[in-house]
């Protein structure tokens, strides 16, 4: 089955966040994790993530079996 744009972009999000949190338990690139965390806000603003869940890194999806059918969003 052919992924849709929202499942390549959340797995992209996804996939950062995990980087992210990597880097920060690693704690010995500082600059690398600077650019991940650009790339996240960018991404979540891209996918219309609120300003309170990019800050919180709150992301929430629904799904349908497999399939991502929309993004939660939140207020803020």
């Amino acid at each position: 089955m052919r992924q849709t744009v929202l499942e390549k972009q959340w797995a992209d999000l996804m996939s950062l966040c995990k980087k992210e949190r990597e880097l920060q338990d690693a704690a010995n690139h500082p600059r690398v994790l600077r650019l991940v965390s650009r790339e996240i806000d960018d991404l979540a603003r891209t996918m219309a993530f609120s300003e309170r869940q990019i800050v919180t890194r709150d992301f929430r999806a629904e799904r349908d079996g497999d399939r991502i059918v929309r993004i939660v969003k939140g207020i803020g």
